[in-house]
């Protein structure tokens, strides 16, 4: 049982499991704005299967890509620094998965959700094959994003229209305006949390190269500009399109979120302009699990601010889905 225990809290760890909310809460909302379809349980874990299975897929790629490229260029495991992030890929680094292992790991939860979608291209048909097809082909590209500025866009993309349209087709089998609407605000915020990771990030990417949406900006100050934009929007488009009769008024209330995103705007220029500052989570700011932990690991720093952005989109997608679904 202790075992079991302890490979599972690894498990968690290598693949970063505590950003999972920032996938689970979208499929939580296409799940509700389904429910005058929806009668199958079955069919909302295999969807949260998938969805779980591909998040922590793409999280335990994008660190295998970033190893693999560090020991290419001549590094060896024990010479890796990511930078401010340091606990990236801490137990590849360490040797408790070896980059075999790591790849077995990958290809056995992307086949997993593979397997779901095929299911579900048997049972319903229609869009599921097109929605998996765009989802693999933007894996696929994935590695190659750096070179054109444009991962935080693919996982946009990937955990915002793809994932909350692919939930809604497999329990309904049908499309939704609305969900697609509401999805392109989840996108832009999804985008907003890679972001934000980037901007704390600035020192090592530049070192190595690594080209994030956040480098397109020349400096920490401009980034900090196009993180509000990409904010903004997600609100803007959301106000619009319930103004124009698309949405439901009750889809107004994800702007109680709005205290969370000025922290958010607020905490990221500290980290440029002030070095020594306290970290205090609110209730209102959403769940920031682990803290002592965080705090005895001095990542304050940085996982402060990655829990704003992440609660962001996270109480916006609960928000706007039990709006709705109690309208």
């Amino acid at each position: 049982m202790k075992n079991f225990k302890t490979n599972l809290t690894n498990f968690f760890e290598l693949t970063r499991a505590y950003s999972a909310l920032m996938s689970l809460a979208p499929w939580f909302l296409a799940l509700l704005w389904a429910q005058i379809y929806f009668t199958s349980l079955k069919d909302a874990l295999l969807t949260l299967i998938g969805i779980f299975c591909v998040h922590l897929a793409t999280n335990l790629f994008d660190d295998y890509i970033d190893v693999t490229k560090e020991l290419n260029s001549g590094k060896t495991l024990n010479n890796i620094d990511f930078g401010a992030i340091n606990n990236k890929a801490r137990l590849i680094l360490n040797g408790t998965f070896s980059l075999k292992k790591v790849t077995r790991i990958i290809a056995t939860l992307y086949a997993t959700a593979l397997l779901i979608g095929i299911y579900y291209t048997v049972t319903v048909g229609g869009w599921i094959p097109v929605i998996i097809g765009i989802c693999a082909i933007l894996c696929i590209l994935y590695p190659f994003a750096t070179k054109f500025y444009s991962g935080e866009f693919i996982v946009g993309v990937i955990f915002g229209p793809l994932l909350m349209s692919g939930t809604y087709y497999a329990l309904c089998g049908l499309l939704s305006t609305r969900i697609l609407i509401m999805s392109i605000s989840v996108g832009l915020l999804t985008a907003a949390l890679l972001h934000t990771h980037a901007i704390m990030d600035w020192e090592y990417d530049c070192t190595v190269g690594k080209n994030t949406f956040c480098r397109l900006f020349k400096t920490k100050e401009n980034a900090i500009v196009a993180l509000k934009a990409l904010v903004w929007l997600a609100y803007a488009n959301v106000i619009f399109f319930v103004l124009t009769g698309w949405l439901h008024p009750n889809t107004l209330y994800t702007l109680l979120t709005l205290p969370i995103a000025i922290e958010l705007f607020k905490s990221i220029k500290d980290y440029i302009y002030i070095k020594d500052v306290k970290f205090i989570p609110r209730w209102w700011m959403g769940p920031m699990e682990d803290w002592e932990k965080v705090k005895n690991g001095h990542m304050e720093f940085f996982m402060y601010r990655f829990y704003l952005a992440r609660n962001l989109s996270f109480l916006f997608c609960i928000i706007a889905g039990i709006a709705c679904y109690l309208k």
